[in-house]
């Protein structure tokens, strides 16, 4: 109970809830949480393949079965890769569980992992619920300091390098190919374990790298993927890609964890592979997050012209825009609020939660009229932080 009571007290509290809290409100836009637009659902199509499924696969479909996943899905996304197959991936429900089980794979307490900085607050969170000593590395729009990452790799001694290098999360950001290639060259000389994750990199909206670690450190990378960003969250659907021998202990993991993820939902999955609708489906959503993205970029220039800076994002879900050094976006969210407005400040992306100017915005899932207006709501928010410490 002692060890219980512990591990409560030390839970991170999830910022997610709280935003959730906060936007329940029907005068606040958010601009917060990583979320589709459900608007684009494809319902009908998923209603299609549902009914397809029920009229023609046999009642086994509903029996218990390998935790490792459908062959026919496990085929479907070993093609997405390109030196993998089928014995090399493994269902999960939702990309979080994959998290999971790497940390019960290589975590101990106290053992050290790396991460980017600023990084995936649900990682973060996760991470500390295991007891690992997490160290960052610094990251640009480039990529992470490589210099700094192998200081790292030979003094800490990590049990695992955790990265989002396309569309970062929280930054939008995506690595250049030299950077990704030195990683792996740091990972290959100190034996160091890439996790890649990967729930953006379908949602491209100009021209970008592709490559991946699964490329570069076939036998030393742990890819991760996810449905819930290119169909619907509520699947919970994802996957893990490794090399066979990581791949049974991860399996192993899985069937003492939940036993197995819904078939019914792979087999959905699968048909919409097969038959190009899930391709279409993306395509549907790349036009009009593009137009969402183009929107934000517009709205921040127009409201905020050189008092923040930030990058238009290739891809993804996010902005991430910097205020005046002296703004502490904490701080400011709660103006944001009064004003109707919501944010992630940038501060929760880091270890430490230490105070930033840094905020993240998301584009996705907002319509263009509530952006513009969310970002119209920002400024006097903004506005009136800098009254107050005038």
């Amino acid at each position: 109970m002692q060890r219980f009571a512990k591990r409560v007290q030390n839970a991170p509290r999830s910022f997610t809830r709280k935003i959730l809290d906060v936007i329940s409100a029907k005068n606040i836009i958010s601009l917060a949480g990583g979320l589709p637009d459900e608007t684009l659902f494809p319902h009908e199509l998923i209603k299609k393949e549902m009914n397809y499924s029920l009229n023609n696969l046999p009642r086994t479909m509903y029996q218990y079965s390998q935790a490792q996943g459908t062959i026919e899905l496990r085929y479907e996304l070993a093609n997405s890769y390109t030196n993998s197959k089928k014995e090399q991936i493994l269902i999960t429900t939702g990309s979080q569980q994959g998290l999971d089980i790497l940390c019960k794979a290589f975590i101990d307490k106290g053992d050290t992992i790396i991460v980017e900085a600023p990084s995936y607050l649900a990682a973060l969170n996760l991470f500390a619920l295991y007891d690992a000593n997490i160290v960052e590395v610094s990251l640009s729009s480039k990529g992470v300091d490589t210099k700094e990452l192998e200081e790292l790799f030979k003094s800490k001694k990590p049990k695992f390098f955790y990265a989002i290098p396309t569309f970062q999360n929280p930054t939008g950001w995506s690595w250049e190919d030299k950077c990704k290639k030195e990683v792996a060259r740091l990972a290959k000389k100190y034996n160091v374990v890439i996790i890649e994750d990967s729930p953006y990199n379908a949602l491209q909206y100009e021209k970008c790298s592709n490559l991946g670690f699964e490329e570069l450190l076939p036998d030393l990378s742990v890819s991760l993927g996810t449905f819930s960003k290119t169909l619907v969250p509520d699947f919970r659907l994802g996957w893990m890609r490794a090399n066979e021998k990581f791949l049974k202990v991860f399996q192993s993991m899985k069937e003492n964890s939940d036993l197995q993820s819904p078939k019914f939902f792979q087999y959905i999955v699968t048909n919409m592979i097969k038959d190009g609708n899930l391709t279409l489906h993306v395509n549907t959503l790349i036009k009009n997050y593009q137009f969402k993205r183009d929107t934000m970029a517009t709205a921040l220039k127009k409201e905020f012209g050189t008092a923040i800076e930030f990058e238009i994002p290739k891809g993804g879900m996010f902005f991430w825009i910097k205020f005046d050094k002296r703004i502490d976006s904490m701080e400011l969210f709660n103006l944001a609020i009064k004003e109707g407005v919501a944010y992630v400040p940038g501060s929760v992306f880091f270890k430490d939660h230490i105070p930033t100017s840094y905020a993240r915005l998301n584009f996705t899932n907002p319509t263009c009229e509530e952006i513009q207006t969310g970002i119209q709501r920002l400024k006097k928010a903004l506005k009136e932080y800098n009254t107050s410490y005038e």
